[in-house]
């Protein structure tokens, strides 16, 4: 529902920016091919024992695609607003970790299996054109969903986590032909921390599964699209 929220609201600001004045106004859409990395420090406590933690970092890579949609205006200076969305970024590394009791013989033990994957990345945007070059700056809110796949020895799962965050950037465009054009782009994006609980509880203190992640990331994004 988030999401669906999200989509709705950014097609609402669209329309709203096309109908001031349908003269100064300029649809663009087209499909973008992207490549990422990003970076993440990652925590998980263990329920029934919390000195049973790990801390892990790790640097991520892969690319995608996605396509998008935007309406500017040559009444306010060029200022563009637009929407994009990926149905699918990237299949997570699965993970094989084993755990033992804790020290008190308490807890589980066993092989934790951890896996997962970034579905519906949806972007919205604004953007300003720099000079007469084709260059432009970018900024926007960001959002995804993380999906946990995971086969864990404590019994546990972890719930799906919305991820959401903030995204600056610049590019330039140009055109190949009447009314299509060709941009080359780079964001930085800045994810807010993530976390989750997992599904059950254990020991007398009735803790649960926790794990927390502080990560950011790049994308560099090529693309082609129409104007009209």
């Amino acid at each position: 529902m988030k999401k669906i929220n999200t989509i709705l609201a950014a097609f609402g600001a669209l329309l709203m920016l096309s109908v001031t004045s349908a003269n100064s106004v300029e649809f663009k859409a087209g499909v973008s091919a992207n490549g990422l990395a990003a970076y993440a420090n990652a925590k998980e406590t263990l329920k029934d024992g919390g000195t049973r933690t790990t801390n892990e970092e790790a640097v991520l890579a892969t690319a995608f695609t996605s396509i998008f949609a935007e309406v500017s205006s040559d009444e306010m200076m060029g200022l563009g607003i637009g929407i994009s969305y990926a149905p699918e970024v990237v299949d997570l590394n699965k993970e094989t970790r084993n755990i033992q009791q804790a020290v008190s013989g308490e807890g589980d033990s066993g092989a934790q299996i951890v896996d997962g994957k970034i579905n519906d990345l949806v972007s919205i945007y604004l953007t300003m054109p720099v000079g007469d070059s084709g260059a432009y700056v970018k900024a926007g809110y960001i959002q995804a969903q993380l999906v946990t796949e995971e086969n864990l020895a404590t019994g546990s799962k972890y719930e799906d986590v919305d991820m959401t965050g903030t995204q600056i950037g610049g590019g330039i465009e140009g055109s190949l032909g009447d009314m299509a054009f060709w941009r080359a782009e780079g964001t930085y994006q800045m994810w807010e921390d993530i976390s989750a609980n997992g599904s059950e509880s254990g020991g007398t203190a009735g803790t649960k599964n926790a794990i927390s992640a502080e990560l950011g990331s790049v994308t560099g994004s090529l693309s082609i699209g129409m104007a009209f």
